[in-house]
């Protein structure tokens, strides 16, 4: 979900309060992300693919260019615009909170400095949104079991994922285990593949690399284990949407 990148670019574009009755709205390929947390609401959001019933203190991600339809009688919530290329879905996120006062109570922050306009309040802002998506993140967070029998790979990985020569193999032999086995037991537990994993995690230290605005992009895919050029933009394209010159253009030269 939204709050499970461990780097996620953004850029703010609007902070609003909606109290609606009565609603029956089409939204068709609106160019920004949007994140709400409803305070009441009965909304029923259909897209081509699915129907999501919303209820009060439900958190919500949609993303860009999405198509869907809006019905409720009442839907009251604080929601925040923003641009990113940090994350690719298609789809609606929601989930309800186990402490939604602690959520509600920074929706409510983000709002009254957003509208407030005080010196320097897009920086207050955008520290309010990451703690919106660490809060987010630690109240869905499942740990892992400690006596795993992959930690000891996983530990390793989390070590050396920027070594380009990285096998899977390599992985697996710190757990004493195959190469089969160990791809079995890291999906289980992550979900995902471990190649999958590493890409993930290159892909990440790229955009960290490229928002710091030090290195040129052939030092970006080299540091973050990508020996060829080519394939590193390749996959950057794959993982975020954009190439990584588009990325350095539209987020962090017109920043």
């Amino acid at each position: 979900m939204f709050f499970e990148k461990e780097l996620l670019s953004f850029n703010i574009l609007d902070v609003l309060e909606l109290k609606q009755r009565d609603v029956n709205m089409f939204n068709s390929g609106r160019n920004f992300n949007a994140l709400s947390f409803r305070f009441r609401s009965d909304a029923v959001l259909t897209t081509k693919a699915e129907r999501h019933y919303m209820k009060d203190n439900y958190v919500s991600y949609f993303p860009a260019r999405l198509d869907y339809t809006r019905v409720a009688t009442v839907d009251e919530m604080i929601v925040v615009h923003f641009d990113t290329i940090s994350y690719n879905t298609k789809s609606i996120e929601y989930f309800l909170p186990g402490d939604h006062a602690v959520l509600s109570g920074l929706f409510r922050e983000i709002f009254d400095s957003w509208s407030k306009k005080e010196l320097g309040y897009k920086y207050k802002c955008s520290a309010i949104l990451c703690e919106i998506f660490a809060e987010c993140y630690k109240q869905n967070y499942v740990s892992k079991a400690q006596n795993s029998k992959i930690q000891s790979s996983v530990d390793y990985l989390l070590k050396s994922y920027k070594k380009s020569d990285l096998s899977i193999k390599e992985i697996a032999d710190k757990s004493f285990m195959s190469e089969v086995y160990f791809r079995k037991l890291f999906k289980e537990e992550y979900g995902i593949s471990p190649q999958k994993y590493i890409i993930n995690l290159r892909i990440q230290n790229a955009i960290g690399l490229i928002s710091t605005g030090y290195y040129s992009l052939k030092e970006v895919a080299y540091m973050s284990g990508y020996n060829d050029y080519k394939y590193f933009s390749v996959e950057f394209k794959r993982s975020t949407g954009v190439s990584p010159s588009e990325y350095l253009y539209n987020y962090i030269e017109k920043g």
